[in-house]
């Protein structure tokens, strides 16, 4: 493997691409924006961001047949990032626009968040609580520092204290960070993240093998 990192960010037709392209170049890896099955098989790492609905991401992933090129290398063992819309995508299924099968890495559905006396979207800077520091995706992030969010719905794991990393309380738990073996996903957007952001990179490139 050549010691320059190299992660393929997932083009389907979703925003933020050139963003996290941005945030990884400042970290050290090369991004590259793509939707060649030749590309993302050799690339270190795979990301996929997201923004709009479960169902229209999901559509056109299945439709591109991307789904079965991610699929192929997360059974490798390739690391894989979901951001966003793509960390729910990481889930059996979402309730959004009507019931709609995920990718199915991490056990559990998503569902519409409905915090009393709160505003939908979630949308600004709120504060991580961590609940597994051990893990090295976590490494130097504490308790209390801000990431930016922007979603309506919210990922309901089956099994919330071996999959989730970090929530944030907004009228509920939140899962911010989740994570089983070789995939990980982030509700947040890392690369709007200012320092914060920045650590949750840097992480993932030192995860990299």
């Amino acid at each position: 493997m050549s010691l320059e990192k190299k992660i393929a960010i997932i083009d389907y037709g979703a925003g933020n691409l050139k963003n996290v392209e941005t945030a990884l170049r400042e970290t050290g890896i090369t991004g590259i924006i793509t939707a060649d099955p030749l590309v993302i098989d050799d690339s270190d790492a795979i990301i996929l961001p997201g923004v709009g609905a479960f169902r229209d991401a999901m559509n056109r992933l299945n439709e591109s047949g991307l789904t079965d090129i991610i699929d192929r290398n997360v059974r490798r063992g390739k690391l894989f990032q979901g951001i966003c819309l793509g960390m729910q995508m990481l889930f059996d299924s979402s309730s959004e626009d009507g019931l709609t099968a995920g990718l199915g890495y991490i056990p559990g559905t998503v569902e519409l968040m409905e915090p009393e006396g709160l505003k939908i979207p979630h949308m600004g800077w709120n504060e991580l609580v961590v609940c597994h520091p051990e893990d090295p995706f976590m490494k130097g992030v504490e308790t209390g520092e801000y990431v930016y969010f922007v979603h309506s719905y919210r990922a309901v794991p089956a099994f919330f204290d071996d999959n989730v990393l970090a929530y944030a309380e907004y009228g509920m738990k939140v899962p911010a960070v989740v994570r089983k073996d070789n995939v990980i996903g982030t509700q947040f957007h890392p690369e709007k993240s200012a320092a914060a952001g920045a650590k949750f990179l840097n992480n993932l490139k030192e995860l990299i093998v």
